[in-house]
């Protein structure tokens, strides 16, 4: 069993020089690898904007000119990540997921970045792939609204493998694991912007996850999970 003094535990960022050699895991499950700043501001910046991209191109027409019609009445600093992100209104987001665990959202499941289009986005991907157990993956982007929330769940295990890999961008939120036999085993991780966390085997079969709504401490604001699973091995059987 987990201590108490990790069931909330809010991960200090380590150094620069260490984050691509270490991750947090002290106190943490086996099976649970957090990189609390993985992702440097501008790869941060370039990461979003092109999953932003992505995600405006699966809206309609109108929505993606309301967008420009606003940009250019308001041009955008990008003093902090956050801003990157246009007002809520701005959005198509969904207020409920078919299976009921996410609410004001949207997705996709991505089958290609613009890499031709993002200077320096291939190198980035490279840095996230280099955390990759296994390469043969699927991505999933995931935008949360300022008032979004994914409710506690594992994972289908029927429509991925055996480990799950989530990069934030954004606000930050708190990540709650709780163990799905004993749920004093629980322990909770603020997900700022840049980090990068990975569960595995029993982590991912065996814990509930979900990212809980702001409050608190935790200030309200929007943010994008990449979210990379790899793909479930299919038997073959010789015939």
């Amino acid at each position: 069993m987990l201590s108490a003094s990790y069931r909330r535990l809010l991960c200090a960022p380590l150094s620069r020089e260490m984050h691509t050699l270490r991750s947090r895991s002290a106190g943490l499950p086996e099976g649970f690898k957090f990189f609390p700043k993985f992702l440097s501001l501008s790869e941060q910046r370039t990461l979003l904007s092109a999953a932003l991209f992505k995600l405006d191109s699966t809206e309609s027409k109108q929505a993606r000119k309301q967008r420009r019609d606003f940009l250019a009445n308001h041009p955008q600093e990008h003093r902090v990540i956050e801003d990157i992100f246009l007002p809520d209104a701005y959005y198509n987001f969904q207020e409920g997921h078919y299976d009921g665990v996410i609410r004001h959202y949207r997705e996709m499941h991505l089958s290609s970045w613009p890499e031709d289009q993002n200077p320096g986005l291939s190198l980035i991907l490279a840095r996230l792939q280099g955390l990759y157990p296994t390469s043969n993956i699927q991505t999933h982007l995931l935008h949360l609204s300022s008032v979004g929330e994914i409710l506690e769940h594992v994972d289908n295990i029927e429509a991925s493998g055996t480990w799950i890999l989530g990069a934030s961008l954004g606000a930050a939120r708190l990540l709650r694991m709780e163990s799905t036999s004993n749920p004093e085993e629980s322990f909770e991780v603020l997900l700022p912007s840049g980090s990068v966390y990975l569960q595995m085997d029993s982590v991912r079969y065996d814990y509930k996850h979900s990212v809980l709504k702001a409050g608190g401490d935790i200030k309200a604001g929007q943010r994008v999970s990449i979210m990379i699973r790899d793909r479930k091995e299919v038997p073959t059987f010789n015939t």
